[in-house]
């Protein structure tokens, strides 16, 4: 058996320490540009290279893949060669050979979709700060599979955001 070594800024270590499954959160905030979006994008590749996973990518507004967290993920998964042989990446789609699959809705206007989705194991917010309490009361229980995550991250406009 082949181990892969993944290296994380020292101030994310501790959320990715707890294995997968044994939390139900996972969040980080701080200034732009600090490698948290792109952290949580390369755990959840990992994660889903190691297990066959449904990782919803939400954000409350999302016209475009490209307002996703789509680019994160592919560029982390293209990091490294062997995430890049087992994901494969199209325009719209990041499949892995295990049956691992990305999906990425925005939440403001697929809430009836998104809330009849089923085990969903990962869901990264991505702008959490913007996501309004309503959006919240639709989405957690709608994250429900067994040992299934929540993994929140924002870049805080105020205090205690």
């Amino acid at each position: 058996m082949t181990t892969a070594k993944v290296q994380l800024p020292p101030k994310l270590v501790s959320v990715f320490s707890p294995a997968r499954g044994s939390v139900r959160y996972r969040c980080a905030y701080g200034g732009r540009g600090s490698g948290k979006s792109y952290t949580f994008a390369l755990m959840a590749a990992v994660f889903g290279y190691a297990e066959p996973l449904r990782i919803l990518c939400t954000r409350e507004l999302q016209v475009s893949i490209r307002e996703s967290m789509y680019a994160e993920i592919r560029n982390a998964i293209q990091s490294r060669p062997w995430l890049n042989a087992h994901y494969e990446i199209g325009e719209s789609y990041i499949r892995g050979a295990n049956g691992t699959e990305f999906l990425f809705r925005g939440l403001r206007h697929n809430m009836t979709a998104i809330k009849s989705m089923a085990q969903i194991d990962l869901c990264i917010v991505e702008e959490a700060e913007d996501v309004p309490e309503h959006s919240w009361l639709d989405l957690l229980p709608t994250i429900r599979a067994e040992r299934s995550e929540l993994w929140c991250v924002w870049n805080p406009r105020m205090d205690g955001s």
